[in-house]
């Protein structure tokens, strides 16, 4: 059972989870969703700017620290951005 973090919807990370927390760095990628059947709905919300990769790299997003973005699709990939070595945020299912 995931732990609840005061401020964070869940303490829970990976795929398809409907809830979780982003804590990413330069480096590499951290997955937030990878559907199978349909394009899911998840609201981002960085704590710190993030680059935001959707459908494999079909598009990124840059996210400014204390925004949140509603993203539309079928996989879902987030990283650090900027000259922050590491990146915070939360992210939640929509639909």
């Amino acid at each position: 059972m995931a732990k609840q973090v005061q401020g964070i919807p869940a303490d829970a990370v990976g795929i398809q989870v409907p809830a979780g927390r982003i804590a990413v760095g330069r480096g590499r990628w951290q997955t937030v969703l990878v559907a199978r059947d349909k394009p899911m709905v998840y609201r981002l919300h960085a704590t710190n700017s993030l680059v935001v990769e959707v459908d494999g790299a079909a598009r990124t997003i840059r996210v400014e620290a204390g925004a949140s973005l509603d993203v539309l699709a079928k996989r879902i990939r987030v990283r650090a951005a900027g000259a922050a070595q590491t990146a915070h945020g939360w992210y939640v299912l929509i639909s």
